[in-house]
């Protein structure tokens, strides 16, 4: 699996892969679970679930998602 590392904040979390395709397909489920949740009243705060962003340094390419 591409899934490299978790994080957890207080109102989401981050979930790093090292592929744009697994990035893609856990985005695609963050924005399904983020309209679930939010329909339930819960507040991201200023986070957009389902984001990408992308990266490259010394240890290569990462995309991370922002996850509910």
């Amino acid at each position: 699996m591409a899934l490299i590392r978790e994080n957890y904040g207080c109102k989401v979390g981050w979930q790093t892969f090292d592929n744009e395709a697994e990035a893609k397909a856990a985005s695609e489920q963050a924005k399904k679970e983020a309209i679930r949740k939010a329909g339930l009243g819960y507040d991201f705060g200023y986070c957009v679930p389902g984001n990408i962003t992308h990266r490259v340094d010394e240890d290569g390419e990462r995309w991370t998602v922002t996850i509910p």
